[in-house]
């Protein structure tokens, strides 16, 4: 009979100095939210100025971005395998910045258009550049709770943008939100380089090993100082189809992205068509939901995850799936009692809610998948995951709810639309229940 022991990783970066790190990449995907998401504060205006329906700013304002994301997000993950990881992200951080303040100059929906896919070339490499490098300062026991709190930067990020944009709109007009929402990044960008040193890959691994019942010491793991070849396409494919957690896992993520996106694009117009609030209150109320609410529930989650998971029984991933599964039956209940609410507080009350479960299974059900990957294609999995997230979620997400307010009609089109598209959510609690049932196996399978 023998124990599973888990071996100590390889020497890692010093602790004070890892969380450090932490700290900067946080901030440096908070822009990417501030970028990705200035255009939701601005929604109303611009609709107004260029003459657009629903569907069309559906199409500007997540579609389009998400097209233009998924042609480079796989190409960004190859080479985010393969070169230095953080000079990559400062090159990409300074790009996707620029293209935005470029939005400000648009004269017509074409070239606002264009400008937006700009923007999403560059953001396709954002998250697989940042969550390779946190995977490899931190180790599995520790990856819920620090992708948990790098996940934090989408609520910070959009909360920023939202309390200020709309500020910025109501007295100075959309141009000026674009200008400024581009600085931020540029900032970070020399932060970034001068700050974070490229982590060595695979660096945080752990082995498992099976002892005796009688020696139950575990086996130091191998020096990473010799990293691994990185994997081609076929063979990161092979490797998740070999594993349903990692599948079920990547469909539920997918499948939540795309109300979280409708959430982030509609919900200041539905707050100001629905329930009659002025723009800036709108915009005030929904950066409450994000910046309070969207950080303090997800990074309870995250520490949860990793409490959860690391039981003295060992390692049980089998926890993060079921964790993600909760808080997602939460974002069911939550949303589809906002959307009927007949009250603007207690619409508001309920978003809150409804924003920070959407954003609470970010640590765990990330931390599953990339302890389930191997750090050699780390980078071209998330990619791809990143990929069908934005396209399906971000991209199809906000523009479903678009086409359905349109087809709705009437003032409470919106309200119908927001009920219809949490359907998906349901069927992420599915996925992720499906992830526990095997995710235990597949992290004991070689190759």
């Amino acid at each position: 009979m023998s124990d599973t022991l888990i071996a100590p990783p390889a020497k890692v970066p010093g602790k004070h100095y890892r969380w450090l790190v932490l700290a900067v990449l946080t901030a440096v995907h908070s822009t990417h939210h501030i970028d990705r998401n200035v255009l939701s504060v601005v929604v109303e205006p611009i609709r107004q100025e260029f003459g657009l329906s629903d569907s069309q700013m559906g199409m500007l304002g997540s579609l389009g971005y998400a097209l233009a994301f998924a042609v480079a997000a796989i190409p960004m993950g190859y080479l985010v395998d393969r070169v230095n990881r953080r000079n990559m992200l400062v090159g990409i951080l300074a790009l996707w910045s620029i293209m935005t303040a470029v939005c400000a100059s648009a004269n017509s929906y074409m070239q606002l258009l264009l400008a937006r896919m700009g923007v999403g070339i560059a953001e396709a490499g954002g998250a697989p550049t940042a969550m390779s490098m946190v995977s490899d300062y931190f180790p599995p026991k520790q990856r819920s709770t620090a992708i948990g709190i790098w996940y934090l930067s989408s609520a910070i990020g959009t909360g920023i943008i939202f309390l200020v944009g709309g500020i910025l709109a109501q007295s100075f007009g959309w141009r000026t939100v674009f200008l400024v929402a581009g600085i931020p990044g540029l900032v970070m960008g020399v932060i970034l380089f001068l700050v974070v040193r490229e982590p060595r890959r695979g660096g945080s691994e752990v082995v498992v090993v099976d002892t005796p019942e009688a020696s139950p010491e575990a086996i130091p793991a191998p020096s990473a100082d010799k990293a691994e070849k990185a994997a081609t396409l076929s063979e990161a494919f092979a490797y998740v189809l070999r594993r349903p957690a990692i599948l079920s896992m990547m469909t539920g993520i997918v499948l939540a992205a795309a109300m979280s996106s409708a959430f982030a694009l509609w919900s200041v117009s539905f707050l100001v068509r629905v329930h009659q609030m002025p723009l800036a209150l709108a915009g005030v109320s929904i950066a409450v939901a994000f910046t309070v609410f969207g950080i303090v529930i997800p990074l309870i989650s995250g520490l949860m995850g990793d409490r959860l998971s690391n039981s003295k029984q060992g390692h049980r991933p089998e926890r993060l799936a079921l964790l993600s599964a909760t808080t997602m039956t939460g974002v069911v209940i939550c949303g589809v009692a906002a959307a009927l609410s007949g009250s603007a507080v207690m619409a508001v009350a309920m978003m809150c809610l409804w924003c920070g479960l959407m954003l609470a299974h970010n640590g765990p059900a990330n931390a599953l998948v990339l302890s389930l990957l191997r750090p050699r294609m780390r980078g071209v999995v998330v990619a791809t995951l990143q990929t069908v997230a934005t396209v399906v979620g971000t991209g199809l997400g906000p523009f479903l709810v678009g086409v359905l307010s349109d087809v709705y009609g009437g003032p409470n089109s919106l309200r119908w639309a927001i009920m219809t598209g949490m359907s998906l959510n349901v069927v992420a609690v599915l996925c992720f229940l499906n992830a526990a049932r095997t995710a235990r196996r597949d992290s004991l399978l070689d190759g």
